[in-house]
């Protein structure tokens, strides 16, 4: 009785890699069906102890995943008093609810649906209704947005102005999170400074820092270039407005051959660029060219920093 609701369940079987989760090893396969145990077998009010433990480690998704599986196996029947329910305070509804003649406005009496109408629910729609509340209490930012425009969208649990809700959050957090490079030593003090990642060139990340070069202002760049002869590049350069990266209107800098950064590969996702490495900023192999001046730099990859609000 001691341990947490949630050691009810395996939590440990889910497939703990996020996007495309599956709850199928929740329990032995035959309990699925049967009811004999795992999270079919519980009622709904247990469901909700379980589930949203506090001491319970399960990823958000994980537990979508279980009222997702709860609806589709459950056969326990469903009873008007466990149905999960807002708590309000009586006096508050006083308060503000609405007279008779504004049936636009809504009252605390409206927030669940009617006794009479729920009587008359299929026992699906029960589970349904369950579900639909108890997902009110996922943290729905903590889920992939991959996630959320396939298995949450296509399970009807969720409304879409939760949904929209969520990625608008996720959106402002992408905003604010941007791997950035910083690069030092170079014998051409204006190529040094903090480079942050905004916009793509050839499928990778590129990272731009404002500066001044001979009495004008530029924007610094940190790009992949393919060149003429197909070899790949990393270039520090300057590109004039107006221009698309990699052309002989740049103004480069330094460069250094791709296969320097290949020895970062488990940081390629993390900056959005390929899992082959070649999305990854080298640190070291950088060579002058053009207008670059002796030293050559060092560069910093520092993935997922969070921008000063």
């Amino acid at each position: 009785r001691a341990r947490p609701k949630a050691a009810l369940l395996p939590w440990s079987n889910f497939n703990s890699g996020g996007s495309g989760a599956s709850i199928s090893a929740l329990s032995p396969r035959n309990s699925l069906t049967s009811g004999r145990g795992g999270i079919v077998s519980l009622n709904a009010s247990l469901l909700e102890q379980v589930v949203f433990d506090e001491k319970s480690t399960a990823s958000e998704m994980t537990k979508f995943l279980c009222l997702q599986k709860w609806v589709e196996g459950s056969k326990q029947e469903v009873v008007l008093e466990e149905l999960p329910r807002k708590q309000t305070d009586p006096d508050e509804c006083e308060k503000v609810q609405s007279p008779p003649s504004s049936p636009n406005k809504v009252s605390c009496n409206d927030e669940t649906p009617s006794m009479d109408s729920i009587s008359q629910d299929s026992h699906h729609q029960k589970k349904v209704n369950v579900a639909k509340a108890l997902a009110q209490k996922l943290d729905l930012s903590l889920i992939s947005a991959s996630d959320l425009s396939t298995t949450i969208t296509d399970s009807q649990l969720l409304s879409t102005h939760d949904l929209y809700q969520a990625y608008r959050l996720q959106a402002l957090n992408a905003e604010r999170t941007k791997s950035k490079v910083f690069v030092e030593g170079a014998g051409l003090s204006e190529v040094n400074g903090t480079y942050i990642q905004g916009g793509v060139h050839e499928g990778t990340p590129m990272y731009n820092k404002e500066g001044v070069w001979r009495d004008r202002e530029e924007v610094f760049r940190i790009f992949l270039c393919t060149y003429s002869n197909g070899n790949k590049s990393w270039c520090i350069s300057i590109v004039p407005k107006g221009k698309q990266p990699g052309k002989t209107t740049d103004l480069d800098f330094y460069e250094c051959p791709v296969s320097y950064g290949k020895v970062l590969t488990g940081h390629a996702s993390m900056t959005g660029g390929m899992e082959n490495g070649l999305g990854v900023v080298p640190s070291r192999g950088w060579k002058l060219v053009n207008y670059g001046q002796p030293p050559v730099p060092k560069c910093s990859l520092i993935a997922g920093c969070l921008e000063d609000a």
